[in-house]
């Protein structure tokens, strides 16, 4: 028996000790039309019978993959106050990506259960805040932002819910497991609509039992997953549906669309009769079961005509994909593809080149990238390694001698000692120090003779806003004027895995309390050489001031200074 297949059944036998137990989590979805209320009607799932086989998961973790407007948010709520409701002494916490939006969840899905639920109620005892609702069956739900490493709260917990996965901190996410440790039930439920393939909810779903929403055809029987681009039909329209824009849509008979069965080429009955949740990988043993929640799972409430019309609305085709599909979404604004990093592969040195730069990204093993550049703009990576933390001192005077390297760029952190000990045999060396700002630049300069200060004239540092130097980066990676000298292929390769690992995706500002876009690591993926490669672009442009490089002077912003002269532990950069 495997570890997980043993995880799976110690869960179950905790939860069977007590039948009453057992039955109540296997039996949620009726105690919640039991008890609770929308409006002055008992909760109903009419439209979104779908729910049911999520709420009624016995499985320690449940994945939900969904597009918006399903009610998966609604559920997932009234699943929390239901288990505080059913069980005794059950604490649940409900995380969003913020305590903004915490407190919104709060008011207007929580309080309004609460308050029309005639047991939850009269249960309601002690503490009745925004953030924390207590029952007297001793029973808790805490609710709670996941953007700052002081969120988790220093009391168990047996059930964790993670709303809006993708738009959370992960590390903060990551540290509330360990609120888990001491209970018999273990619990998890992430749900989020997804971004990128491998982030996320996507990659949470990928480690799950999947699970899919089959229609049976009322014609023929095939049962198929519907699915927009694949099946969706509009009279008259023999064109892409992905090529329907806001200009061209008053032209269709869009409110007519309708899913065509992909074997017989009739129009499906997509009621609750004739759907089935199916498993994708029943013979993997995954502890947690996923679901991938469709539009399509909600046929009265989402019609195709609305999926249509709603394609119109974005300005790029992911956030229709992401949000009203539910499915993560690979396109050029987010991500570089591979081909595009081999693409620039080269056997030869270009010619014309006039200087060499240098990135290095610190860690236990570090990361080397050396580049040429030339007076037109051109860039060629000449060299690309990983040594030792320990052996980087000797190697970086080694490369800066070998290629006559003029400027490098290198982290700031964590290692500041190693830095400063660089920065004091190489004067050209800067620091990067990632910071928030305002304005269309990519960074500041700080030079030592602009502080009087001698503790800190060893320091020249770049305050690097490191969002919009990825923007940048990409761009010029696409540009034309970038290139890389052929090496190994091992080493090629891993270049190219490192770059395209970096995904540009929404996520939450803190400041500002918006959805920005922001660059961000896979959950398993690495990013090394692409903060090198970073670092030497970076170099480049500080040359660029220096020496009139056409087209690379850049305005500067505010500044930021580095004063403490110890190894600090904590990365400046998101993970």
């Amino acid at each position: 028996m495997s570890t997980q297949q043993q995880a799976f059944r110690m869960h179950l036998q905790r939860l069977k000790a007590g039948a009453s137990q057992a039955t109540a989590i296997s039996e949620t979805s009726r105690w919640i039309s039991d008890n609770t209320f929308l409006g002055n009607k008992p909760y109903s799932y009419k439209g979104r019978e779908f729910q049911k086989k999520i709420l009624d998961s016995e499985a320690p973790e449940s994945i939900i993959r969904k597009c918006s407007q399903m009610g998966v948010t609604e559920a997932a709520a009234r699943r929390a106050l239901a288990l505080c409701g059913m069980l005794k002494n059950f604490t649940t916490i409900y995380t969003l990506p913020t305590a903004t939006l915490a407190a919104i969840i709060a008011k207007t899905r929580i309080n309004p259960v609460i308050r029309d639920s005639p047991y939850l109620s009269s249960t309601l005892a002690g503490s009745d805040n925004v953030d924390v609702k207590e029952f007297s069956n001793n029973s808790f739900l805490y609710i709670r932002g996941a953007a700052s490493s002081n969120a988790p709260i220093s009391i168990p917990a047996d059930l964790l819910v993670h709303d809006e996965l993708d738009f959370s901190d992960g590390l903060v996410v990551s540290q509330y497991h360990s609120r888990l440790t001491a209970s018999p039930y273990k619990m998890k439920m992430k749900l989020s609509t997804p971004t990128l393939p491998g982030k996320g909810i996507d990659y949470e779903f990928s480690r799950s039992r999947r699970h899919f929403n089959f229609v049976k055809c009322s014609h023929c029987n095939h049962r198929f997953i519907p699915h927009y681009y694949d099946h969706v039909r509009i009279p008259g329209f023999t064109g892409e549906l992905m090529s329907i824009t806001k200009s061209t849509l008053h032209k269709l008979k869009y409110r007519e669309a309708y899913v065509e069965c992909p074997k017989c080429g009739l129009v499906p009955d997509l009621d609750v009769k004739y759907r089935e949740w199916v498993c994708e990988n029943p013979e993997e043993n995954h502890v947690a079961e996923g679901f991938q929640v469709s539009p399509f799972d909600s046929p009265t409430i989402i019609t195709p005509g609305y999926l249509v019309e709603s394609s119109t609305v974005y300005t790029n085709i992911a956030e229709f994909v992401n949000f009203n599909l539910g499915l993560p979404f690979f396109s050029k604004e987010s991500v570089l593809a591979p081909d595009e990093i081999r693409g620039t592969i080269i056997p030869n040195l270009l010619e014309g080149a006039r200087y060499a730069v240098m990135g290095v990204d610190l860690g236990k093993t570090c990361h080397i990238v050396v580049a040429n550049c030339s007076y037109d703009g051109s860039m060629q990576v000449v060299h690309k390694e990983a040594v030792p933390l320990n052996r980087l001192k000797d190697r970086y005077k080694e490369l800066r001698a070998k290629f006559r390297v003029r400027t490098a760029v290198i982290d700031s952190l964590p290692y500041t000692d190693m830095v400063m000990g660089l920065q004091a045999i190489d004067r050209n060396l800067w620091a990067c120090v990632y910071t928030q700002s305002k304005g269309t630049t990519l960074y500041t300069i700080h030079k030592k003779e602009d502080d009087g200060n001698t503790g800190e004239q060893q320091q020249r540092q770049l305050n690097v806003s490191r969002d919009r130097t990825f923007d940048s980066l990409m761009s010029y990676v696409r540009s034309g004027d970038f290139s890389m000298l052929q090496s190994n292929q091992e080493l090629d390769e891993e270049f190219v895995t490192h770059c395209t690992d970096m995904r540009r995706v929404k996520d939450w500002n803190m400041k500002t309390q918006n959805l920005e876009f922001r660059w961000l690591k896979s959950e398993e993926g690495n990013d090394h050489f692409w903060f090198a490669l970073s670092y030497a672009y970076l170099a480049k442009f500080i040359i660029g001031q220096t020496i009139g490089e056409g087209g690379g002077s850049l305005n500067l912003i505010g500044s930021f200074k580095i004063t403490e002269r110890k190894p600090v532990s904590s990365i400046i950069r998101s993970m």
